[in-house]
């Protein structure tokens, strides 16, 4: 119970500075795109010419037509951009506040939070984007399953959050593990169907059998059945995604519970 009301009383210590850091978001966006001609839209131009270029390429490969291989490609980059700018940008996350840290008490995790809202807001906008282009392609088929997102992009977010937080403290300590985990990404990147149907290995026991261990693949699909094939998740990857969150939101807790006093003296 003490634990339970530690946790309650953490998050109302960061909902009531919420003023500040939704100000710090602002100022991260603020400065993304400061002078900028097309501002925010930037962030659909490299999802879309990494889509042209991987369509160009593939989609007569694994034989699909270009106008369902399209939006398979783009949200799948959407999920991907979600996933790898959560660690790259969360490895900064609270080197990033340490001037804030040194002078204001506020809990740690506000400061990965930051992060998480920032890139959700461009996943925002790509799934936005990628649910428009799915009902010019393909028709308005997918309304009925589009509720199941909201379940979806809450366990997204506390995905995200745990992220940034864990990979946040890390990088205080370690500062290589920035560049670690771009070369990991690449790694998870190609075992992660984002670009290529996972049904295309069927015949490959030894891929298969990596690629359902993949939690990522899961967190994928969460987002790209319902949002190009109208259809409904399965509750074995809503399990799936939902464990793999709890488990690196464990992580993330026990990190921010043994360095949040003590933080401060190694940034």
């Amino acid at each position: 119970m003490s634990y339970f009301r530690y946790a309650t009383q953490y998050l109302k210590d960061i909902w009531k500075r919420r003023y500040f850091w939704l100000a710090l978001v602002k100022l991260d966006l603020d400065a993304r795109y400061r002078r900028s001609f097309l501002g925010i839209g930037w962030s659909l131009l490299q999802p879309l010419a990494y889509t042209s270029v991987m369509c160009l390429v593939f989609y007569q490969i694994f034989e699909l037509d270009l106008r369902e291989y399209a939006p398979y490609v783009f949200t799948g980059v959407a999920i991907w951009n979600f996933i790898s700018y959560s660690v790259l940008e969360g490895c900064q996350s609270i080197l990033a506040g340490e001037k804030y840290i040194r002078s204001y008490p506020a809990p740690l995790a506000m400061y990965s939070l930051r992060t998480t809202l920032s890139v959700g807001l461009h996943f925002i906008i790509l799934l936005t984007f990628t649910i428009t282009l799915s009902w010019v392609v393909q028709g308005f088929g997918n309304l009925a399953a589009l509720p199941v997102l909201i379940p979806v992009l809450l366990i997204l977010f506390f995905f995200s959050w745990a992220l940034t937080t864990i990979f946040g403290i890390i990088n205080v300590y370690f500062p290589d593990v920035h560049h670690l985990s771009a070369i990991g990404l690449q790694l998870v990147y190609y075992l992660t169907p984002v670009f290529y149907p996972k049904e295309m290995f069927a015949k490959r026991g030894i891929l298969v059998s990596i690629l359902s261990m993949n939690p990522l693949g899961y967190v994928v699909e969460l987002v790209r059945l319902p949002v190009l094939y109208g259809e409904f998740p399965s509750l074995h990857a809503f399990c799936v995604a939902l464990n793999t969150t709890l488990v690196i939101a464990a992580v993330a807790i026990l990190l921010l519970v043994v360095n949040e006093r003590k933080i401060i003296f190694s940034l």
